[in-house]
């Protein structure tokens, strides 16, 4: 496993003692110039960005297709009545995509993004949705409890709309529980960070795949919030050698916000949970040390 995916990778991983912090600095016997090494990155950047973008915009292309069909109905309309239908069917057209495009290079989406399902340490795998579902309720009690400007509130909240309402509410949390992490971290910590790492340092590519993650979140809470997990994800998929691991944290990060909908769905347990910042301030405190506890658990974890 650790060979297969690093050959893939074209990169010292963790386990095997250190990850190289530069590129090669030989080039056809002689010293990497500034532009020879500009070149190399700027190629690497750009053939990273291309699933990023198949995965941003076939979901909205397959919208305006349904506006068409139907009639011509407002992105408004489309949006309310069908958009979690056309988010999933965008996600899955998107990895299907992918696989076929990794086909024709003679490879597979599940090589190319450096997932491996096969002897998986699922100890390890709960470890990380736990520490992924503690930071994710701890975030949401921080922006609850701090006084944030109004617009920012707005568009923050407005992201999670789709779980309250719709015809397809059930069809939004199995997207963003499942569906999501799952496309999410074959593109950005298997296509893009895998690509990143073959023409710029490990930092420098763990950090640009976060910011182009954090970026694609609009919001600006939300992107301080995907920039952390960008950075925490990347790390994980890493260390594991395995994207697998990374979607594990990213279901977590995701699964929270099924409860908190329900929650929110009764008014007797959204007053009694919800009904104060005390009482937010509490839970979100208690699921910090959960996701804290779980993550020095983790770090002690051996990778085999």
């Amino acid at each position: 496993m650790q060979e297969h995916i690093t050959e893939k990778r074209k990169i010292t991983l963790p386990a095997a003692k250190g990850i190289s912090e530069k590129p090669p600095v030989k080039m056809d016997g002689g010293r990497v110039t500034f532009e020879q090494r500009l070149w190399k990155g700027g190629q690497a950047l750009l053939r990273s960005l291309g699933p990023v973008a198949l995965y941003l915009f076939l979901p909205a292309l397959l919208m305006w297709a349904g506006m068409f069909l139907f009639g011509g109905r407002s992105a408004e309309a489309v949006i309310g009545r069908s958009g979690n239908f056309y988010n999933a069917l965008g996600i899955v057209l998107t990895v299907f995509l992918l696989h076929k495009q990794s086909r024709k290079r003679g490879s597979s989406v599940w090589e190319e993004s450096a997932l491996e399902c096969k002897g998986l340490a699922w100890k390890r795998m709960a470890l990380l949705a736990v520490m992924g579902m503690g930071f994710a309720v701890f975030f949401s009690a921080v922006i609850t409890i701090i006084p944030f400007p109004q617009s920012l509130m707005d568009s923050y909240r407005s992201s999670s709309e789709g779980l309250k309402n719709g015809a397809d509410a059930g069809l939004a949390m199995i997207s963003t529980a499942v569906l999501a992490p799952v496309a999410e971290e074959i593109v950005f910590r298997g296509y893009m960070l895998g690509r990143l790492l073959k023409g710029f340092g490990k930092k420098q590519a763990v950090w640009m795949s976060a910011v182009v993650f954090a970026l694609c979140h609009v919001s600006l809470l939300w992107m301080a919030y995907a920039c952390f997990m960008g950075l925490l994800l990347a790390w994980v998929s890493i260390r594991e050698d395995n994207t697998a691991y990374s979607i594990a944290l990213h279901i977590g990060f995701n699964l929270s916000v099924i409860p908190i909908s329900c929650i929110n769905r009764s008014k007797a347990w959204r007053e009694a949970v919800f009904g104060s910042n005390v009482s937010i301030a509490l839970l979100g405190g208690l699921m910090f040390f959960l996701a804290m506890a779980a993550f020095c658990r983790y770090r002690r974890e051996e990778i085999i």
